[in-house]
């Protein structure tokens, strides 16, 4: 009876849990402060106009452990944004740099022309255009706006003392874009498997901008994988042989996609990136942790210690 009950009711309460609305993403206001530091190492999340709010979130839960790393905090936007969103930003992190995506195409069309016709023509282009630009400009932590931390970082912040690159491993191996694979290993490369580009730490000057334009050289519109950009930075960062964050601690899970499922024990992890299925526990679980573990930093800081919760 439970399973038939199960059965029923799965999707039409997947479907209003993805659907509704979650206050909690407007309620960003409540996180104290972060003042922005300079610094040789960039932390930067890309959005969109409709998840600037996410975006702040995922920014704040990460900085906390960053902001003493010698890392300055950057919003990239892929559209427009307004004054009041940018005032948002600005009094959350004081300081925070807020800028277009749109100057990454710009700055890699300079160098390699023919990448253009990717950006202009793939959903996923600018963040292409911005992985290659920042790195090339500095050592970069990239983050999508969907990718909270839950508790210090040691492995990432390790990597990062060591120059290595690094990213988060996903459960099964496959998400790539054939087409662009089969370019890449025509050229004499192979693919990091389980890899995913919704965080990664890249030293400066790792990527080889030539390199990418040399992958997609033969990609014409329209693309029909939306793991172009992914599949790209696979090939790329197995040259450089880069490291897989530990999964049990950097994790990409659909546990509790479904009501009736087991979630993530955020005790036990440093991270989470709340890909599609998941997205409503980002907002359901996810930010209300993220909110309780805030009044502990603002109590600590208010103590005149350093330290994050």
């Amino acid at each position: 009876m439970n399973r038939i009950l199960s059965k029923i009711t799965t999707k039409p309460v997947w479907w209003w849990e993805r659907k509704r609305s979650y206050p909690i993403r407007s309620r960003y206001d409540r996180l104290p402060p972060l003042p922005v530091k300079h610094g040789a190492r960039r932390f930067v999340v890309l959005t969109t106009p409709d998840t600037l709010s996410d975006a702040l979130w995922a920014a704040w839960s990460w900085y906390r452990f960053l902001r003493d790393e010698d890392c300055k905090l950057q919003i990239a936007v892929d559209g427009a944004i307004s004054k009041a969103q940018i005032a948002a930003a600005r009094q959350l992190f004081p300081g925070v740099s807020i800028d277009s995506a749109q100057w990454a195409c710009q700055y890699v069309r300079a160098r390699v022309p023919g990448l253009q016709t990717f950006f202009d023509n793939h959903p996923t282009g600018r963040k292409l255009a911005l992985i290659l630009a920042l790195s090339d400009r500095a050592p970069v932590v990239y983050s999508d706006y969907d990718v909270l931390a839950f508790s210090r970082p040691n492995e990432l912040l390790a990597s990062m003392e060591r120059n290595v690159p690094c990213y988060f491993a996903e459960e099964v191996d496959g998400t790539r874009d054939a087409q662009i694979a089969e370019r890449a290993k025509q050229l004499g490369l192979d693919y990091l498997p389980k890899f995913n580009c919704g965080f990664l730490y890249i030293p400066q000057g790792a990527l080889s901008i030539g390199l990418a334009g040399q992958i997609l050289a033969t990609w014409r519109a329209p693309g029909e994988s939306w793991f172009a950009e992914q599949t790209v930075l696979s090939f790329m960062l197995r040259q450089l042989r880069a490291e897989a964050l530990p999964p049990s601690r950097y994790v990409i899970s659909i546990c509790r996609q479904f009501y009736w499922e087991t979630d993530v024990d955020y005790t036990q992890i440093a991270a989470r990136h709340f890909t599609t299925p998941v997205r409503h526990v980002m907002y359901k679980y996810g930010m209300p942790i993220i909110l309780e573990q805030s009044k502990g930093y603002l109590s600590e800081r208010r103590s005149g210690t350093n330290e994050c919760p």
